[in-house]
């Protein structure tokens, strides 16, 4: 299993995948091999729809998860094992189409005030600010905030590709006084990480996620999600003050629009459009 491994995961480097996904399909033949205590190139196409029904139905494992482990079984089959027919006739188990719940403008003004530290702070009024991600926030270097055209480079983003998100005044303002305050002192270099971690390298997700968490325990909002419901607070409040669903789209960084699309279902403008006929009744 050794050498198969390093071989996929060679096989992965080639094609650019991302370290989250190299890490997934790993995780699911891996599973499949600890479940049987063999080698998953010894297995028969029944073996593997064993296994297959054993995570749908006893293991209750989401469509999300169980969809990403088919890929990666698909990858291992196919592009490293060569065989072309094993593990291709499987459907994806069919995704529920959940929305996430949406912070109100209040509920992200309750979080960042609850924020006290000002380099905390700073990194989730720039997250709400631009629709940013955790990691892409967390990467932000010196050189990447463009005072004069008011705007910040993302810089390999999701998919590895670059792009520009609008920095506004609050914004500015919030990460000028972050560095009059702290200088980041951490930085030796002409173009240092702008929220460096303890250890000087870029602050991770999780790290980011912890601080938004923390906050939004201690001003008791209930609703769920983690640090990307700013980012989803983002583009449904920028939509119902009007925005452009494109530019919106190229601010987010979305392959595909169908991905901007679906805020159009979480905005209180699109609700509003629609007269309940309960209002019409003689009651």
């Amino acid at each position: 299993m050794t050498k198969l491994r390093d071989k996929m995961k060679e096989e992965m480097a080639l094609r650019h995948f991302a370290p989250g996904t190299q890490s997934q399909y790993l995780r699911a033949v891996i599973k499949l091999a600890v479940y049987y205590n063999k080698s998953p190139a010894k297995l028969s196409e029944q073996e593997l729809r064993a296994f297959l029904l054993f995570m749908a139905k006893q293991e209750h494992c989401s469509a999300s998860t169980y969809n990403v482990m088919l890929h990666g079984l698909k990858f291992f089959y196919r592009t490293v094992l060569g065989n072309k027919i094993l593990a291709f006739e499987f459907p994806c188990m069919r995704e529920a189409q959940r929305l996430p719940d949406i912070l109100s403008q209040e509920e992200v003004t309750l979080i960042i005030k609850a924020t006290r530290n000002i380099k905390h702070r700073t990194l989730l009024i720039l997250i709400y600010g631009a629709g940013l991600r955790a990691s892409e926030a967390g990467s932000l270097r010196a050189r990447d905030i463009d005072r004069d055209r008011r705007c910040i480079h993302v810089r390999e983003g999701k998919g590895r590709k670059d792009r520009y998100v609008p920095l506004s005044p609050v914004m500015l303002n919030a990460l000028q006084d972050y560095w009059k305050a702290c200088r980041v002192r951490e930085a030796k270099t002409d173009n240092p990480l702008i929220f460096p971690g303890d250890q000087g390298s870029a602050l991770s997700a999780s790290s980011v996620g912890a601080i938004y968490t923390r906050s939004k325990k201690q001003v008791g909002i209930q609703k769920q999600g983690g640090v990307h419901a700013l980012r989803h607070a983002f583009a449904t409040h920028s939509l119902e003050a009007g925005a452009d669903l494109y530019a919106i789209n190229k601010i987010l960084g979305h392959a595909a629009m169908s991905s901007t699309v679906r805020y159009l279902r979480m905005t209180d403008k699109t609700l509003q459009m629609v007269e309940s006929p309960v209002e019409r009744l003689n009651l």
